[in-house]
């Protein structure tokens, strides 16, 4: 019992725990970070102890193919940035994402400037892309009818891209605004290369419908004969 609380059992212990916290990190870059510490201390353990050569030689392999995934990871963190102006609401709007996978999933994007007048989607017809009102401001309508306001940090067409079906709603842009314009192509190979990305997008995009619904059914509780107030 003794032996639990000499330097070598401790070491052995951390280095287990580190492993242990590895498994439980959702971040892939801190989980690797984690795993390297956890398995280098693991190694250090076996060889003090001469308990296990055989662990030692393979957790020595494992750091050695973490390292490398931390490299090109780092490398990526570095080559990607997000735009400067655009940056605060992109973290507020894709909140569970880090700086680096925000900018990746831009990289599936292109930058739009629209006109008052201009039509994203329309009732009832096809939608190729997902949309994010970065600045500005586009009204909905729904069989001819104005529903709501979308501003800066609303998803538009997340309907009609997570069914697949055709555009629900008419929207179209009321002031000069700037927008994300994300391809469905593209956002499919960026999601489905990154499991993390992939839940957290769903998620977002079912939290912002279900804000919408929320503020649109309000708006027919309170005001049900007044097609001009803003929500």
């Amino acid at each position: 019992m003794t032996d639990v609380f000499t330097l070598g059992e401790a070491v052995g212990h951390l280095s287990y725990l580190l492993i242990a916290l590895s498994y439980w990190l959702t971040n892939i870059y801190w989980l690797r970070v984690a795993a390297v510490a956890g398995l280098l201390l693991q190694v250090i353990y076996f060889y003090s102890t001469g308990t296990s050569q055989v662990g030692a030689f393979w957790g020595l392999v494992f750091v050695a193919i973490n390292i490398f995934h931390l490299v090109w990871l780092t490398r990526d963190r570095l080559s990607l940035r997000l735009p400067a102006q655009d940056a605060p609401l992109l973290r507020e709007a894709l909140s569970g994402l880090d700086d680096a996978q925000i900018a990746r999933l831009i990289k599936a994007a292109d930058w739009r400037d629209c006109s008052p007048g201009e039509i994203l989607t329309r009732q009832d017809a096809p939608v190729d892309a997902l949309f994010f009102l970065c600045r500005g401001r586009a009204n909905v309508e729904v069989n001819g009818s104005f529903v709501t306001y979308l501003e800066k940090g609303s998803f538009i067409g997340e309907i009609a891209y997570l069914t697949g079906n055709p555009a629900t709603a008419t929207v179209t842009i009321e002031e000069p605004s700037r927008l994300l314009a994300f391809s469905k192509m593209r956002m499919a190979k960026v999601v489905a290369a990154d499991e993390q990305i992939s839940g957290i997008v769903y998620q977002l995009l079912g939290r912002d419908l279900a804000m919408k619904m929320r503020r649109t059914n309000t708006r027919r509780v309170l005001t049900p004969d007044d097609e001009g107030i803003r929500v």
